[in-house]
Order: structure tokens, then sequence, then C-alpha cells
């Protein structure tokens, strides 16, 4: 038998209030039933009538982390048809983009957390956060994430933790970012305050700006993607090779403006750019 949802757990699913509720069934076509004087509403077809919604909507709002090889293809991607459908993005960080997806701000969100105790990137996050079925996960690609120094390596840094003892100037990432998180997790498996790193407080939002800081030599040091060290030319010493997900609402997971933007996505020759590793691109985790 379907499960029947009550009145106010439809208020909960959809975030507005039971008034609300009521008027979507008289407005908007809520499916709905009526038993024993009570409203309530089956959770299936609840889930095709939101589908049906977001399916009229053409663009596609996406948040989470920065990264230089995706905003490269939105691009792309934006210009092949503008006035027919476009993709938003927000480079908010990876943890502030899953908490924008759970509250409906954005419809997919990419991102690169990991959890200590596990070693396992972005799932164990979902699972702590998100109901189990209400996301589909999406690998794009693994990058490598290390050091940014200065070219030629003038302080003869080998590691971090060689750079701060050496008093290296470290450039930041922004709180909520996958890159900062990561930061925070190595500087704890050293034992390494934060107090020790000078610089910790200055913060840019991007690889890009990180790596523009190294280059212009306003910092000794900075972490960041593989990427950028090669476009400024930066030494680079490797740490991790991270998975780099897109997490969608299953909302719209099989909605026409997912699958084209997939699609596209997954049909791009792009297996020969530094730093980055396309050997599960398109593997659905969850």
């Amino acid at each position: 038998m379907e499960e029947l949802l009550t009145t106010k757990e439809v208020a909960r699913l959809l975030r507005v209030n039971e008034k609300k509720v009521y008027q979507l069934i008289k407005e908007a076509g809520l499916p709905h039933v009526r038993i024993a004087g009570k409203w309530l509403f089956p959770k299936e077809h609840l889930n095709h009538w939101l589908r049906e919604r977001i399916q009229t909507e053409k663009d596609l709002r996406l948040g989470g982390s920065d990264d230089p090889l995706l905003l490269k293809f939105l691009s792309s991607f934006n210009r092949k048809d503008p006035l027919q459908r476009t993709v938003f993005y927000a480079a908010i960080g990876s943890r502030l983009g899953l908490m924008a997806l759970k509250e409906a701000k954005v419809e997919g969100c990419c991102c690169h957390l990991l959890d200590p105790e596990t070693q396992e990137y972005n799932l164990p996050f979902l699972k702590k956060w998100f109901q189990a079925g209400t996301y589909v996960v999406v690998t794009l690609w693994h990058r490598r994430q290390g050091l940014y120094l200065a070219k030629g390596n003038p302080l003869g840094i080998k590691d971090l933790k060689d750079a701060v003892s050496k008093g290296a100037r470290f450039i930041n990432r922004n709180k909520g970012s996958g890159t900062r998180h990561l930061l925070d997790l190595i500087l704890e498996q050293e034992n390494i305050s934060s107090e020790e790193v000078v610089g910790f407080r200055q913060e840019v939002s991007t690889h890009f700006e990180v790596a523009l800081k190294v280059f212009l030599g306003e910092a000794d040091a900075g972490l960041g993607i593989e990427y950028m060290a090669h476009l400024f030319g930066l030494e680079f010493i490797p740490l991790v090779e991270e998975r780099f997900d897109l997490v969608f609402s299953s909302l719209v997971w099989e909605t026409e403006k997912v699958k084209n933007f997939l699609s596209f996505l997954f049909s791009a020759n792009w297996h020969k750019v530094p730093g980055y590793s396309f050997r599960d691109t398109g593997k659905i985790l969850v």
C-alpha cells in the first residue's frame, strides 16, 4: 500500500506552512485523498507531482566547491543555447553548498569533503545531513590537492609541516570550502595549531586567488589544486588526491535539464588536464 503523508509532513517536505498546502490542493492540483475527514497525500503521487513541476523549469541552479575545470565547462554549456537553458553556479564552498541543497536553494552541489574517520569523500556527510533517498551522487573526477610554492622553491619547503616550521607566509581558503576543511584535517593530524601558521586568517575564496597570491610573492605557500600551479608556473607538492562529486536532489534527477547537462558534461574530451583524473567520471555512487 502506498505511503500516505499528513498535511504537517507535506508542509515540512515542501517547506511551506499548512495553509499553503491547502492552497496548493485548490490551485495547483496537489495529489490528495480524504479519509475519515482528514486530508492525506500519497507519497509517490506527490513526488511525481513535484518532478513534473520542476521539469517545467529549464534553468538549473547549482552551488558548492570552486573548480576551474567545472567553471570552464559551465561557460561552454551556457554558450551553446543560452536562450533555452542556463546553469547558474554559486562557488560558495562544499559545506555551504550542501546546506543550500538541503534547504532547496540549489538543485545540485559539487563537493569534496573528506571524512577523517572513514577516509571517504562526501557520502558520510550526506548520510549525516540528508534523509536517505533524497539525493543522487555522481562522480565528476578526481583531482590532486597540494602546496603551491614560488617557482624554484626558494625556502626549500618539503611539506606542510616544514612550511609551518620555517615560518612561511600562508594564504588560506575560506571557511566552508572543502580545501579549508582539508587543511584543518592535515593540521590536526600533524598536531599543528592554527596559531602556528603565519597568515592562517588571511582568506580568499578560490584556487585562482591562492595561486595568484603565491605568484605575486604576497604569500609563500597555499593549499590548492595542481591545475592552478601549472597555470601560474608554481612549484607544487602533492598531498592528496580527492574525489570531486556532484550531488543532485532526487526531485530533479530524472528531469530533462539534468539529463542534458550530464550528457554534455560526460561527452567532453578532457582526459589530458594537469592534476585531474577521469577514471570514474559519470559513476553513480548513490
